[in-house]
């Protein structure tokens, strides 16, 4: 059984949900990964303007996090547009291999599923040497397939696209 709940993000949990993703991946981590991180996930200010109301912030996208004992430690963010539905997922450091992101993402299946969708797609990335991010071997073992494309990017990274079925 889980020490932990999933329910949706509030607009109170943007202060954890930031602390979280600040406290996860270091610049130096993603360096050659990704763009330098300056997004609405690393600002208290930039995800309180993002968000709508209840769990949903202005673009569409949906906020869950994982809850112990009153404490967020982790949080995914995710859309049922498109076929890239999972935008972000993030588990704090020290619950790195307790299950809770495979929980984050088995939830957001199972509500996928209940909205009548197939197919769930993701991504990660790979840098200019070819070597893949840490999260490609997460994907791959909840199922997640690799597309085989990689996408250049102008920022020196290629993005690989992955999918599950959901049937």
């Amino acid at each position: 059984m889980l020490s932990f709940k999933i329910r949706p993000a509030t607009i109170n949990d943007v202060p954890s949900i930031v602390e979280i993703r600040l406290g996860a991946i270091t610049e130096e981590d993603i360096s050659e990964f990704g763009v330098p991180e300056n997004t609405l996930y690393t600002s208290i200010d930039k995800l309180k303007e993002m968000w709508n109301k209840d769990n949903l912030l202005n673009d569409g996208f949906e906020v869950f996090i994982a809850e112990e004992q009153g404490k967020v430690i982790g949080f995914i963010v995710f859309t049922m547009k498109g076929i890239d539905n999972i935008d972000n997922i993030v588990v704090a450091k020290k619950k790195h291999g307790k299950s809770v992101g495979r929980a984050l993402v088995e939830y957001v299946e199972r509500l996928a599923k209940s909205r009548d969708f197939d197919v769930i797609g993701t991504d990660t990335t790979e840098n200019a040497n070819g070597d893949v991010w840490k999260a490609y071997g997460f994907w791959r073992r909840l199922g997640y397939e690799d597309s085989g494309e990689r996408l250049v990017t102008e920022y020196g990274f290629k993005v690989i696209p992955l999918v599950k079925k959901l049937n």
